[in-house]
């Protein structure tokens, strides 16, 4: 058996706030800020935050006065607490889908992973997501104080599910150079494009330039692993 392991991305891989459908302001809805100009900034993955050495007051603080000057600090702790109640959210509210392929997969033989860049406000109700209970490692860069694209968090992961890394398959969105990473990490990169296909169609093509291979879900990657297994 080739792979061994499949090691996923969270946000926007397994779960995201537009295809769960998220109630709540956005963001920069609440900071008066035009929403693609807050999302290429936020995406950034500031260290201190995705760290975990400070808590999403701070950068958002930070990044909503350089973009809005006139932003008030009631602004600002409104959207903090959207953003808690629309994380909760994605992370309680799953695709069937999404939770029968990862069943799937396990049944098959196969260790899981995760892998996420992520401040603790995004994922403080992690231990009640359905997700949780069906992956056997879940990593956030808040707590182990890595983010991706460094090869360390990688390895980090294939060293805790007990797999080499090049017996690991490594499946987002391609956010975050993840997975230019994963493949030096010595990983084979799946692009994953269900949420993109939602979120940002038009970036498909570029970040496929870095995977292996496209599946659209985690139920097709399931059945590629099945069908065709040296596919990839």
């Amino acid at each position: 058996m080739r792979y061994q392991a499949v090691i996923f991305d969270l946000f926007h891989t397994l779960t995201s706030l537009e295809v769960s459908k998220a109630p709540g302001r956005w963001t920069a809805d609440v900071l008066g800020i035009e929403r693609e100009t807050w999302s290429r900034h936020w995406l950034s993955d500031p260290d201190d935050y995705v760290l975990g050495s400070s808590d999403v007051v701070v950068p958002l603080r930070r990044l909503a006065r350089q973009l809005n000057p006139n932003v008030t600090e009631e602004q600002v702790q409104a959207a903090a607490a959207e953003r808690f109640g629309r994380f909760r959210h994605a992370l309680l509210v799953i695709e069937p889908e999404v939770l029968s392929g990862l069943e799937r997969l396990r049944d098959m033989g196969y260790r899981l992973g995760m892998i996420s860049n992520c401040g603790a406000d995004e994922i403080r109700n992690w231990p009640e997501s359905p997700l949780a209970a069906r992956l056997d490692v879940a990593l956030f860069s808040c707590t182990v104080r890595l983010k991706k694209p460094d090869v360390r968090i990688y390895r980090l992961a294939a060293e805790r599910l007990g797999v080499a890394a090049e017996h690991c398959l490594y499946v987002g969105n391609g956010g975050s150079q993840e997975l230019p990473g994963a493949r030096r990490a010595g990983m084979t990169p799946v692009l994953l494009t269900r949420h993109l296909e939602v979120v940002s169609p038009e970036r498909i093509t570029e970040m496929a330039r870095d995977a292996a291979r496209l599946v659209r879900t985690v139920s097709e990657l399931a059945d590629v692993l099945t069908s065709e297994p040296g596919a990839l």
